[in-house]
C-alpha cells in the first residue's frame, strides 16, 4: 500500500474535471461549433479568462501550486476528476521541481527533502497528438 504520493510540478498544468455543468462531459461543452466560433471571435484575453475560471471551478490552481506559467490556450488541459480531492485529503502532496535524486529520496528546489521513496515516475510531457488520442479514447 502506498503511504504517500508526491506530485512534483515544474511548470504547472491546467487540471479540468471530466464532468461539467448539468453532468455533461466537459469535452462536449468545449468542443462545439458555437464555442469554436466564439473562441475565434473573442479576444485571447477573454477566452483565457473564461478557461481559467472553468479550470479553477474545481480547485484554485494557484493556491495548490499547480497554476502553470502559461495560459490555458497554450496546451491541452489534463482531465482528472480525482486530483483535487486527493490533494485536499493529503493523499497527494504537491511539491515544486525536483533538484536531484538522492540514494534514498528526492530533494526539491525549495530545499525540502523526502526520504524513503520507493518509486519515481517521470512524466515530462506529451505531444498534443498523443494527448488528443488519449482524450478521445477515454
Amino acid at each position: 500500500m502506498v503511504k504517500q504520493v508526491y506530485l512534483s510540478v515544474r511548470s504547472g498544468a491546467w487540471f479540468v474535471q471530466r464532468v461539467g455543468k448539468n453532468g455533461l462531459p466537459v469535452h462536449c461543452m468545449i468542443d462545439t461549433r458555437p464555442t469554436s466560433f466564439f473562441g475565434r471571435s473573442l479576444p485571447d484575453s477573454v477566452v483565457c479568462n473564461q478557461l481559467k475560471e472553468m479550470a479553477n471551478a474545481s480547485f484554485d490552481h494557484a493556491l495548490y501550486g499547480l497554476e502553470p506559467n502559461y495560459g490555458p490556450t497554450a496546451n491541452w488541459p489534463t482531465f482528472n476528476d480525482d486530483l483535487p480531492s486527493r490533494i485536499l485529503s493529503g493523499r497527494v502532496q504537491v511539491r515544486g521541481e525536483i533538484a536531484r535524486l538522492t540514494s534514498s529520496g528526492v530533494q526539491f528546489t525549495d530545499g525540502t527533502h523526502v526520504d524513503d521513496i520507493d518509486s519515481v515516475l517521470c512524466a515530462s510531457g506529451t505531444s498534443q497528438s498523443i494527448q488528443t488520442h488519449l482524450y478521445h479514447s477515454n
